[in-house]
């Protein structure tokens, strides 16, 4: 089988374990249960084909993950799969089992047995997709309170161990492992505190699953990147982007996903950090975990080294924060990742603390997180970007996490420059970036979406690491501009689609690598405008640079008398500045 089939099959198998329930088949007996986000009541309602099972024993490594009380509960061997997530595993149940009653006898008889430490029901959340509820759980208490008071309540109020105080750098957020061994009770504790004035959220550390915004068509590898040049100009121009700047090895995009092949030929990369349970140094762990790779080489695939592909941002870095696994489940590798809310946590607060500007997320669709917001709120605080993907749906409305306010949120369109069928839009959108038969990098040899080190992909998971990269451009040009400074060039100079300037189906445009650059460099007051790559000399390259400028050009670095036009003029100006600038 191939990997294309696997992956076709692995759908197809997913589609048939959840489409009873998904559809109509949840019991009568099964109201919707409910979590907090922030204070806002949302539903869980109950996936009946599934249950999740924890140990202790299984996580620290002391023994294998027992099976055979789940077998004798009448679930087959065949249905039982380990979750990416150490110590917790995944049951799917037979008819008999399917309702409220059924899941909530097999827990407690599971529990009472001692045969497992914690027994979730597994939930479908917002976007329909899986949440598993664990013990551990994190309280964020208002910061006005004086530590001394925040742990007080901490110990009054929430049983169990506290694991950490200022959980991953956001103040007031503690960490609790608790005694409780059923989903039921942790909701009731975390629903109940969440009401508390003095909490600001208080959630279980979920279990959840999210889509992975891009998939991989059946066509054949296309032997050039359209989102970079193409002649209908419905791209990036990013060879007239790097004849100014191709990036500095100083700018880094973290990318929060399953992780980046450490050891690829063709990406400009620095070593990354593992959050979710599993490898190290944030490389892919399983033979599932190929989405980062391919999302990393659109921001910094290598220039000029005679490899195979190039990134919007080559010589800037790239940075693997490996916040997800891919989901292997029964022997396939489904189009899912999945996490825990901690280690997304963790994920972007290291984010900033290791000194990245920009990071990009090409997944959603799952349920909102209380911490992962403020995760994001946070870090944007202090000063990094953020961009995500719209999501794959085709509906207009953008998949969480990309619809908070703290993150860009970025649409794909094909190489005609129309928004792409299975692209997300609507409101709050920000801006376009290709993600149709994007060629970008892949796991290297035969590990990966095809054989060999490169790969054709389509998804919204590939504009957004695109529109990211523009925003590293922009910040190796002028590393001292804000968030809001390179957010609002990007948005003046993409190329308007749709309605004149901003609508919900291309944002502000298409992002426009080279345009962006050149708005960037006249933040800079530069004496020298014709120094156009900022060499102090003008010379030969500056002239290159304002030749493939030539003619109708609005806002172009090169028209140096702003008339619109690059032509005999501009080039006197740039002929009598040549040589040293003063």
């Amino acid at each position: 089988m191939t990997r294309f089939t696997a992956v076709a099959a692995a759908a197809s198998a997913f589609a048939a374990l959840f489409a009873a329930s998904v559809g109509a088949a949840v019991a009568p007996d099964a109201p919707p249960a409910e979590y907090r986000y922030f204070k806002q009541r949302v539903a869980l309602d109950l996936e009946p084909s599934m249950i999740a099972v924890f140990s202790d024993q299984a996580a620290a490594g002391l023994a294998a993950l027992p099976t055979t009380p789940l077998v004798d509960a009448g679930i087959a061997a065949d249905g039982i799969a380990a979750s990416s997530a150490p110590g917790w595993q995944y049951a799917e149940l037979p008819v008999e089992l399917r309702s409220r009653a059924a899941i909530e006898a097999l827990s407690a008889d599971l529990l009472t047995r001692n045969a497992y430490d914690f027994v979730s029901p597994v939930f479908l959340g917002a976007g329909g997709l899986p949440v598993v509820i664990t013990r551990d759980v994190l309280v964020a208490l208002r910061t006005e309170l004086p530590p001394a008071e925040r742990t007080a309540f901490v110990a009054e109020h929430v049983p169990g161990q506290v694991l950490a105080v200022d959980f991953a750098g956001l103040e007031g957020v503690f960490h609790v492992r608790t005694p409780l061994r059923s989903a039921a009770e942790v909701l009731d504790l975390v629903n109940a505190l969440a009401l508390e004035p003095q909490v600001v959220f208080a959630q279980s550390d979920a279990i959840h699953w999210v889509e992975r915004c891009g998939v991989v068509p059946n066509d054949p590898l296309f032997p050039q990147q359209w989102a970079l040049d193409q002649p209908n100009d419905e791209d990036m121009n990013g060879p007239e982007a790097w004849a100014i700047n191709s990036g500095d090895p100083g700018i880094v995009v973290v990318v929060l996903d399953s992780g980046i092949d450490q050891g690829h030929e063709d990406l400009s990369q620095i070593s990354g950090m593992t959050f979710s349970g599993a490898g190290s140094n944030g490389a892919p762990s399983t033979q599932c975990d190929d989405h980062g790779t391919a999302v990393g080489g659109c921001v910094a695939a290598t220039l000029d080294n005679g490899l195979g592909v190039v990134g919007i941002a080559p010589n800037a870095r790239v940075r693997s924060g490996k916040i997800f696994n891919q989901i292997f489940f029964i022997f396939l590798c489904l189009p899912f990742l999945e996490s825990q809310d901690s280690w997304t946590v963790n994920g972007i607060m290291w984010a900033q603390s290791s000194g990245a500007r920009v990071t990009n997320s090409s997944w959603g669709g799952g349920t909102p997180s209380a911490a992962v917001t403020t995760a994001f709120d946070t870090t944007r605080s202090l000063g990094v970007i953020h961009f995500a993907a719209a999501g794959n749906g085709g509906t207009s409305s953008i998949s969480y996490p990309a619809n908070l306010p703290s993150i860009n949120a970025v649409a794909a369109i094909s190489s005609t420059g129309a928004l792409a069928s299975f692209s997300q839009y609507g409101s709050g959108l920000f801006i376009s970036a290709p993600g149709a038969t994007v060629l970008t990098t892949d796991r290297m040899g035969s590990a990966g979406y095809a054989s060999g080190n490169y790969a054709t992909v389509d998804g919204t998971s590939f504009a957004s690491p695109y529109a990211a990269g523009v925003a590293a451009l922009v910040l190796s040009v002028n590393p001292a501009l804000t968030p809001d400074e390179v957010e609002s060039i990007m948005a003046a100079s993409a190329k308007d689609r749709g309605l004149p300037g901003y609508d919900t189906t291309f944002g502000w445009g298409i992002a426009d690598a080279f345009a962006a650059v050149v708005a960037a460099q006249k933040t800079l007051g530069n004496e020298c405008p014709a120094d156009f790559d900022r060499t102090g000399t003008v010379d030969g390259d500056d002239l290159g640079s304002l030749l493939g400028q030539w003619g109708a050009c609005p806002d172009c670095a090169a028209d140096f008398n702003d008339d619109g036009t690059v032509d005999g003029d501009d080039l006197g100006g740039l002929l009598g500045a040549w040589g040293a600038c003063p």
